[in-house]
């Protein structure tokens, strides 16, 4: 542990990153944004601890995660709901929490939900590649040297404390639940599927299967087929494009999801309702709804001016 750690970790849980809120503009070289999969939640607990909304903080995916506190500092835990405790005492979500050094938080394994968010006041320190801190696993960019967190890792932190704690108005906190249901345009090869295909996709719900990490999520449920063999070259995706592969299972990007891809892409989120996708847990189940066309930038820019006003530079 460096001598100028204010955290230590006693375990890592079952996959724990620092985050901040990503890259954009790389992906032409293959880098996704990354960063919180869950910008909404991540965001929250930032503004709760008096940080600027895309400090970087600890994303926990479902649960697990202790850490013990070598200073006093303000805390705030958001997103999934994992059964806080400071010192064997339960902690609230979405409010900011002062603890001492030498206290020990944990967090239980996720009942509803897949990832919450530990901000400290003052932000993390962490290794920066293009601009951002968060962790990319599958490069071994940013984070803790681009890994996971493990038992015995420190972490600094970034600076002081950025403002006084803060508090949520009442109707502000994010809803979670066992059952996403996700508003979608039509993806460009959505035409070239089966007439069945297409009604299933906005009629009957998917399930998250185990196959789920931050690059997306494997989907059991209707056969999602194409009329015909597609033979494609690779195209662009983004994180909440659905691909629809030839085994009729679809593949939800995410996050750290693929560049680009092969596969006929049936659907794809709006940004509005983008943050949902990382609270993804196998086992969850997952409905699309249609969004018309021209809504997915009013609902885009009513949730912006919403959350924009209350956190000073957010945005989905």
């Amino acid at each position: 542990m460096s001598a100028k750690a204010a955290i230590t970790v006693l375990n890592g849980g079952t996959q724990t990153t620092v985050q901040d809120a990503g890259r954009p503009g790389h992906r032409h070289l293959g880098i996704p944004r990354s960063g919180a999969a869950d910008r909404l939640s991540f965001a929250v607990a930032n503004h709760l601890v008096g940080n600027a909304w895309d400090a970087p903080a600890l994303e926990c995916a479902l649960g697990g995660l202790h850490l013990r506190f070598e200073t006093e500092a303000t805390i705030a835990i958001t997103g999934a709901h994992m059964g806080a405790q400071v010192q064997g005492m339960n902690v609230e979500r979405n409010r900011a929490v002062g603890v001492d050094a030498g206290d020990i938080l944990t967090l239980s394994y996720a009942r509803e939900g897949c990832r919450a968010y530990v901000a400290i006041a003052g932000g993390l320190a962490a290794t920066s590649f293009l601009g951002s801190v968060s962790t990319y696993m599958p490069a071994a960019l940013g984070g803790i040297e681009g890994r996971a967190l493990k038992a015995g890792d420190g972490l600094g932190l970034a600076g002081p404390a950025q403002g006084p704690a803060r508090t949520l108005p009442k109707g502000y906190i994010p809803s979670l639940s066992s059952h996403a249901v996700l508003r979608a345009r039509a993806g460009p090869e959505l035409d070239r599927l089966s007439a069945e295909s297409r009604r299933y996709l906005f009629n009957t719900p998917f399930i998250a299967t185990p196959a789920t990490d931050r690059m997306g999520s494997r989907l059991r449920g209707d056969r999602i087929v194409t009329d015909e063999p597609l033979s494609m070259t690779s195209g662009p995706l983004l994180p909440g494009t659905l691909q629809c592969p030839p085994d009729g299972q679809p593949i939800l990007a995410l996050a750290d999801g693929h560049c680009t891809g092969g596969y006929a892409r049936g659907l794809h989120v709006i940004q509005a309702d983008q943050w949902l996708l990382g609270q993804i847990a196998p086992g969850m189940q997952i409905s699309f709804r249609r969004a018309l066309d021209g809504e997915a930038p009013d609902i885009l820019q009513t949730r912006n001016a919403v959350w924009g006003t209350l956190i000073p530079g957010f945005g989905f």
